[in-house]
């Protein structure tokens, strides 16, 4: 579609209003981003000089040993003397030339 000389002429016209509104935009994005990083340095000097709650530790490694001794303490005397085998321990294949030959052709 050809420009015509009416269209060129309804385009100046508005230059001077899409300049003013492409400058507000282009100052709008570094305002907001200052705006945006005070508030989050507020909330951080806020959070810093605050007293927090204290969350509830979850199930985490003080529970499970506290759990184990629980049962150690349940065990009786002649269990706790008995070496403990455990099922999940895999004995491994190891090669026996392994680390043994030095291979120096290259």
């Amino acid at each position: 579609m050809p420009l015509l000389p009416i269209d060129l002429q309804t385009m100046f016209a508005h230059m001077n209003q899409v300049g003013r509104e492409q400058a507000v935009q282009r100052q709008i994005s570094p305002e907001a981003q200052a705006l945006q990083a005070q508030n989050m340095v507020k909330r951080t000097e806020e959070r810093d000089n605050s007293v927090n709650e204290a969350n509830e530790v979850s199930e985490g490694v003080e529970q499970l040993k506290e759990e184990e001794e629980r049962e150690a303490r349940r065990k009786s005397p002649e269990d706790r003397r008995k070496p403990e085998s455990h099922p999940d321990k895999k004995d491994f294949f190891k090669d026996p030339d392994l680390g043994r030959h030095i291979d120096i052709s290259g």
